[in-house]
């Protein structure tokens, strides 16, 4: 994308409108002021000034920005993906990185084809269904309410070699394109185009920008030699990859809710939205995918995972719970875990949603789903088999990183001790002292724990025997001691005093950007003495920026549109759409420059007096050109 484009954008997209279809908003003056749509608060704190095209949350978020900000915000989309929708919404083409504008304009062409094919397939599907008594009974029996199939454009392809190539080429698409998104393939006979998906339930897949990139097929009758799903094959609009079903209708409530749900069909998904369980994904017939999990990570850092429960659902569940990992500590990860033979659809259908939303709250950690899958294995009855329950429980255990999950799975643990008996205490200690045995360094005999002897003191890797207890600090961390208790925060955290000299910068750059004063203060403030006088570095930087424009007479407003340094125009905002309530004066404004020379001065003379030894002839004469500045932007205060 061009700079050019990019303006053109923000020229035909109305920030206010834009901003309103997600919270309303009401005129204050020439800006506009509402409630923050991210963050939930009870009095208006967002403000969106249409002239300057910006929008800055002086709550809880203390964010702002320009139209593609607040799109990737609202709706978890990246740069790339928001400037593509509001490139949509405003009607410009756009030019892709790397391509002349007629590769450019013929790749976007084609991508257009395939979604206009989508779009219409949709609508076959859609009319075929209405049209056709069985599937709407399978529907019915399937408890979709009408509005869940017209919410998420769920529709029916009929059981016929060609209706939907034929559909659409009488619609004006092109074989070649309609073949090109999966729709249609040359028939074997070469006499024309075999229809992808027949005799099946289809679920229209939708990306992020609400289009239609590919569809899923489920037979409603069992076919022998058929697969129960199928999906259309990877094209230049979908990658399996990288999509997640009902992600489009999921996002606000994964968001709001700051968690998500991931099934694995797209039964389970809709009957979860049907229920008003709106946080919602599933896989599209694949496991999870780094590609899936950075997806997730622009909404929320809250997994909650829900698969089979088999052997199968148990591997998929670890394999998602190793690729969150990797991607960060940040993520919080949770199985769901439903009765046997149960999955969200068929729980949901049968009217008992409440039981659903129970194992949802009563989700397990990762460990405590390892721990509870794998007792099926042992006869739990006899003590043997505790014992070896518990030998196949503890390298689980000996990997959790949090002591405190670690703890409350122990006390879990311990009534299967041959020790419980005599002391639930002992039994969990036993069992802490085995778990130190099997992580790295510590002793590896462990035949005392299985034989139900008093545990010895804490092993301890220095000296091999018994010694203060100690952590293991992950596969890199090695042993360390037990950290320290965070620090106790002050009181009134938070509540800080701003100093003088930070209370004197904001009045000026106020100044700055205020159409009465702004002149007058870009005069004062001289950009050769602004490093001088000014302590915070974005504060020199917009100064710097802004001084030629201001006092060639070009409006606060206007020169910060004329800037191309984002995390300036955004610090800038602050400003701009602020509300203070104590006036600007040219004396006040006069004061505070001499708050800040003052200040420049005494600590440059406490370096002099106080440690000359640390200044060389550099350092001294870099001092002695700052103090000659100071003193002629005011010769009075030096």
């Amino acid at each position: 994308m061009e700079d050019g484009e990019k303006e053109e954008i923000r020229r035909r997209i109305d920030i206010v409108e834009l901003i309103s279809a997600y919270s309303p908003l009401k005129k204050t003056g020439g800006r506009y002021k509402g409630l923050c749509p991210f963050h939930q608060e009870r009095t208006p704190s967002f403000t969106v000034d249409p002239v300057l095209g910006r929008w800055h949350c002086f709550g809880g978020c203390a964010e702002g920005g320009d139209i593609f900000k607040f799109l990737m915000k609202a709706e978890g989309l990246t740069f790339p993906e928001a400037v593509e929708k509001l490139a949509a919404k405003a009607g410009v083409a756009l030019t892709r990185r790397g391509m002349d504008k007629e590769t450019s304009a013929r790749l976007s062409n084609e991508k257009d084809r395939l979604y206009s094919a989508n779009a219409l397939a949709a609508q076959f599907f859609r009319e075929c269904l209405r049209r056709d008594s069985g599937p709407r009974t399978y529907c019915e029996r399937r408890k979709l309410a009408y509005e869940t199939l017209d919410a998420f454009q769920i529709g029916w392809a009929p059981d016929d070699w060609s209706q939907l190539a034929n559909y659409l080429l009488r619609n004006g698409v092109r074989a070649e394109d309609a073949e090109k998104a999966g729709l249609i393939f040359p028939s074997r006979r070469g006499d024309g185009f075999t229809d992808k998906f027949r005799a099946r339930l289809i679920f229209p897949i939708l990306d992020a920008q609400e289009r239609i990139v590919a569809f899923g097929g489920r037979l409603i009758e069992s076919v022998e030699g058929a697969p129960k799903y199928l999906n259309s094959p990877e094209t230049p609009v979908f990658s399996k990859s990288a999509v997640l079903y009902a992600l489009n209708r999921a996002r606000k409530a994964i968001q709001s809710d700051d968690k998500v749900l991931v099934v694995e069909g797209y039964m389970d998904a809709v009957a979860c939205h049907q229920a008003g369980i709106e946080n919602v994904v599933a896989t599209l017939g694949t496991s999870l995918t780094e590609r899936h999990v950075e997806v997730l990570r622009r909404y929320t850092k809250t997994v909650i995972l829900c698969f089979d429960a088999d052997a199968a659902g148990e591997r998929a569940a670890l394999r998602a719970a190793d690729l969150f990992r990797a991607a960060g500590p940040e993520f919080t990860l949770k199985v769901l875990v439903l009765p046997p033979g149960d999955d969200p659809d068929s729980m949901l259908s049968r009217g008992d949603a409440p039981a659903f939303r129970r194992a949802l709250d009563l989700a397990l950690t990762v460990p405590e789903f390892q721990l509870q899958a794998m007792q099926p294995r042992f006869d739990l009855r006899e003590e043997s088999g505790r014992i070896e329950y518990l030998r196949a429980a503890i390298p689980i255990l000996a990997q959790i990183p949090s002591s405190l999950e670690r703890d409350r799975l122990i006390r879990k643990l311990a009534p299967n001790h041959p020790s419980y008996a005599s002391g639930g205490s002992r039994a969990e200690e036993s069992i802490r002292e085995e778990i130190r045995r099997h992580q790295p360094f510590g002793p590896r005999d462990s035949d005392d724990f299985f034989e139900g002897n008093a545990p010895r003191r804490p092993y301890s890797p220095r000296t091999g025997g018994g010694g203060a207890a100690k952590e293991w600090g992950g596969q890199r961390g090695g042993w360390r001691n037990q950290p320290p208790p965070l620090p106790t925060p002050p009181p009134e955290a938070g509540k800080v005093k701003r100093s003088a000299v930070a209370q004197a910068e904001e009045v000026l750059l106020r100044a700055l950007l205020s159409d009465e004063w702004s002149l007058f203060t870009a005069q004062r403030l001289g950009a050769s003495s602004a490093s001088q006088l000014l302590t915070d570095p974005r504060a020199v930087a917009l100064l710097e920026a802004l001084q030629p424009l201001l006092v060639g007479h070009v409006a606060p407003s206007q020169a910060v549109g004329q800037l191309r340094d984002e995390s300036l125009i955004d610090f800038a905002s602050t400003y701009l759409l602020g509300e203070f309530t104590d006036p600007l004066t040219g004396d006040g404004i006069e004061g505070c420059i001499e708050r800040l020379v003052k200040d420049r001065l005494q600590k440059a003379n406490r370096v002099l007096i106080e440690k000359p030894e640390t200044l060389d002839n550099d350092a001294l004469r870099r001092w002695s050109q700052s103090a000659k500045a100071i003193k002629q932007s005011d010769p009075e205060a030096a």
